[in-house]
């Protein structure tokens, strides 16, 4: 199973699933022009589509998506209360899942699960192919026993590490928006992030994967040093970000 990271981040986000000729899109909050110019970035094509899926409604996971089904009719897959904040995209195919439930679509199997976010019905995703597990949970302000269990086993882990808690709180944000970052249905923090993996890493992780990283709250550097800090040398560790593709990975 091959996973490309197209763009990460609170202007835009989407991730490419290959599995010989089918691949998977979770999330597209960039533009049809900006997934081309990424998908070329990693010599990747989307070959094979057999659906979308959307984490949640916020436009930086699905601006691109009305113009993109347009120009290529894939099924668009999100929960329930999702839908309803997104009744009024223009689109052919609109599929609804529960969270919980495993959906198999070629060579993958996609299980959803929730998260705290201040969306309606957010989701992380468990994917299976190849006897591969990928987890990817992008957008959450704290972490429960669900999740724990869902990221127990997986290959590979997309995980959020969106801010420094010292850099927001000394920031130029107003003070309402570091509360709803800071809040349990926020973002999480590259300390929180790093205390996921400790827990998790020793369940047969091999990858993780550092998401969403705030440009004006964090900084690359301080966001990988305070996981590969924790984590088994064992581990690969990639950051991703906003301005360009990658990490491309094969497990």
């Amino acid at each position: 199973m091959k996973i490309s990271v197209l763009a990460s981040g609170s202007r835009g986000n989407a991730i490419l699933l290959k599995s010989d000729d089918h691949s998977l899109l979770i999330d597209l909050g960039i533009s049809v022009r900006k997934l081309k110019i990424r998908l070329q970035a990693l010599q990747e094509e989307l070959s094979g589509l057999e659906g979308i899926f959307i984490s949640h409604e916020h436009s930086d996971h699905i601006v691109g998506l009305e113009s993109f089904c347009r120009q290529i009719p894939a099924p668009v897959f999100a929960t329930e209360g999702t839908w309803e904040r997104l009744a009024g995209l223009k689109l052919e195919s609109r599929e609804s899942f529960r969270c919980g439930e495993k959906i198999k679509l070629k060579n993958f199997q996609v299980q959803a699960f929730r998260v705290p976010h201040d969306a309606s019905e957010p989701v992380g995703f468990l994917i299976e192919a190849e006897e591969k597990r990928v987890a990817m949970v992008t957008d959450l302000g704290s972490v429960n026993g669900l999740i724990r269990e869902r990221l127990k086993g997986a290959d590979l882990v997309i995980l959020e590490s969106n801010h420094d808690p010292k850099m927001l709180l000394t920031g130029r944000y107003p003070w309402p928006l570091k509360q709803r970052i800071l809040g349990r249905d926020g973002h999480l923090s590259n300390q929180d992030c790093a205390s996921l993996l400790t827990e998790i890493q020793s369940y047969g992780l091999s990858w993780a994967v550092l998401a969403h990283l705030s440009d004006e709250n964090n900084t690359p550097e301080l966001a990988f040093q305070t996981s590969r800090e924790v984590l088994e040398d064992r581990i690969d560790l990639f950051l991703t970000s906003q301005n360009r593709a990658g990490p491309k990975l094969e497990i």
